[in-house]
């Protein structure tokens, strides 16, 4: 019987299932060339699981374009760094490739490295280390850092010498911060007659290596009587009872030994005057030093440089302040670092300052010293007032200081002072306090005399750069390979040039390597100075081998190292 042909158009819609077709009834040999095509095959008809089930690559050969080669790879390992940062200790591992995040220093041969610094802590290798800290503190017969500093002798008004501090290399600028020191009471055998407080200032000073400072730090006002009444180191004197001023704290461009002018001051801390009493209680206290001006004498005085009844005038940032009740007096007046003296009879004399207070009158008290830190090389410079009842000066560390440029509280370092060690009694060490130019007569004075000033000097050098080798240890790779990529995650701390403050390289022998060109795929978190660096070398005209190993030369600016990877092909 012969065949019936059977015409397509008489066929239904899914009249024909797989389940009507045989296993293997369908060969390639009975398709004909361009049978089927893309517009035959509805969405979602074949899928991956239709391939893997039906496709049979056996024997066969798959081959990629380097193009795809590159790209993948470095997806890959794009996506290992990032996803072993975010998920802390993942670390991926790789066909024909490693990533080592960094965790420990198991993946770096330490034999072929050279100041090859690993950071356990932050779990990166790093060109160099942090720079190295100074702290030095100045009281008038002590310091606390001997590497830089030299100590200064303050015996008397003028017959003194300054400190010194040496600034270390690679510092390019100093904090100062400088306490003035406090009022001498008046006669101890009455009440009131309180020395005011010593002020504080600060700011940074430009500096470079090896230059020179000098730092004054003032005595506190001597207890009156005290025979002669002897001031100290711009201080100004009392008379009949009267406490002398605090003396000169400052940090200064020249020598106290020379004759000192208005640019020669870096940071001034306005320093206290002497108390008197004078029996009516309200006006007894010497006057607070600090301030853009420092306060007149009298406990409900203000900011003020003019002279009055029973009270003198405080320094300002142009001249001294007037001598007590009003009137002036070429050395009852303050002038330029110098508080003045007592003219009159049982009066307080001046604080020391930018300018000096001035000293009392008849049964006046002494005006504060002014802080300065003016300038033109200071920065982030800031001062506050001593306390005007005689207590602890507003040094950092009390909660209310009396601001010049306005009330409220304020954020201060801590307070510190030079004291011994507690343990071995030896070399003195920085300890907390709150005396810090106290003026005289506090009850928490029991001496009576002002406390004496003090100055502190705290600096960072600039990191320090170490030309650094970093060499992983072997891989071995599954067959020869003519080229190889490599991804690093580095983080910048200087400011870093690549291919010349980093560079990498690989090889495939072990002791042979090729240079990569490095470039920028892009940061990590925004513009932290974490990116991920790329580059790809060709490795065939290496001597033969399957020991792959990267190497990265680190020079000239500081980074940190988080991980490398490495492929290749």
């Amino acid at each position: 019987m012969p065949k019936t042909q059977v015409p397509s158009e008489g066929i239904t819609d899914s009249a024909i299932t797989t389940a009507k077709i045989a296993s293997c009834a369908v060969s390639e040999a009975k398709i004909a060339g361009n049978a089927v095509t893309s517009a035959k095959i509805t969405d979602g008809q074949v899928t991956a699981d239709d391939l893997a089930s039906s496709l049979n690559l056996t024997g066969k050969t798959v081959t990629l374009p380097q193009s795809a080669f590159s790209v993948v790879d470095q997806n890959i390992a794009l996506l290992g760094f990032k996803m072993a940062v975010n998920d802390g200790l993942t670390v991926f591992n790789l066909v024909d490739g490693v990533v080592d995040e960094f965790h420990d220093e198991s993946g770096a041969d330490e034999g072929e490295g050279s100041n090859d610094t690993y950071c356990s802590s932050n779990d990166n290798y790093i060109n160099g280390s942090d720079g190295a800290s100074y702290a030095a503190g100045f009281s008038p017969d002590a310091i606390s850092e001997p590497t830089t500093s030299t100590a200064g002798t303050t015996p008397a008004r003028n017959a003194g010498t300054s400190g010194t501090f040496t600034v270390p290399s690679s510092v390019t600028a100093v904090d100062l911060r400088v306490w003035g020191a406090g009022g001498g009471k008046g006669n101890p055998d009455l009440a009131c007659a309180s020395g005011g407080g010593g002020g504080y200032a600060e700011g940074t000073l430009a500096v470079t290596a090896s230059q020179v400072l000098h730092t004054a730090m003032g005595r506190g006002g001597a207890v009156a009587p005290a025979p002669g009444c002897e001031a100290y180191s711009g201080g100004g004197s009392g008379t009949g009872g009267g406490g002398n001023g605090g003396g000169l704290s400052a940090v200064l461009a020249e020598s106290t030994e020379t004759t000192l002018a208005a640019p020669d001051a870096y940071v001034v801390g306005g320093s206290a005057g002497g108390g008197f009493n004078n029996n009516s209680g309200s006006k007894s206290k010497g006057g607070a030093g600090g301030g853009l001006i420092g306060w007149s004498g009298g406990q409900t005085a203000a900011f003020t440089q003019e002279g009055s009844s029973q009270s003198a005038g405080g320094g300002t940032q142009t001249q001294g302040g007037e001598t007590g009740g009003g009137g002036e007096h070429a050395s009852g007046d303050g002038s330029l670092f110098e508080g003045g003296n007592s003219i009159g009879n049982h009066s307080g004399g001046g604080g020391a300052g930018y300018y000096g207070g001035g000293g009392g009158n008849d049964n006046d008290n002494g005006g504060g010293g002014s802080s300065f830190y003016g300038h033109p090389q200071i920065t982030s410079g800031a001062t506050y007032a001593g306390a005007r009842n005689g207590s602890a000066g507003q040094g950092p560390g009390n909660a209310m200081p009396v601001m010049q440029e306005g009330a409220g509280a304020s954020t201060q370092p801590g307070v510190i002072s030079l004291a011994p060690n507690p343990i071995t009694g030896g070399t003195p060490e920085y300890a907390a306090s709150n005396v810090i130019g106290e003026g005289g007569g506090d009850p928490s004075n029991p001496t009576n005399n002002g406390e004496d000033g003090f100055v502190l000097i705290t600096a960072t050098a600039a990191p320090v750069t170490t030309s650094t080798t970093i060499v992983s240890n072997a891989f071995t790779a599954s067959s020869e390979p003519a080229s190889s990529r490599i991804v690093v995650f580095q983080e910048n701390v200087g400011s870093v040039t690549l291919n010349t403050d980093i560079i990498a390289s690989i090889s495939r022998d072990g002791s042979n390597f090729t240079n990569v060109t490095l470039a920028d795929s892009g940061y990590v978190t925004g513009s932290s100075g974490q990116r991920i660096l790329t580059g790809t070398a060709t490795v065939s005209g290496q001597p033969s081998g399957t020991s792959m190993r990267w190497k990265l030369a680190l020079a000239n600016n500081q980074m940190k190292i988080h991980g490398v990877s490495l492929q290749w092909k």
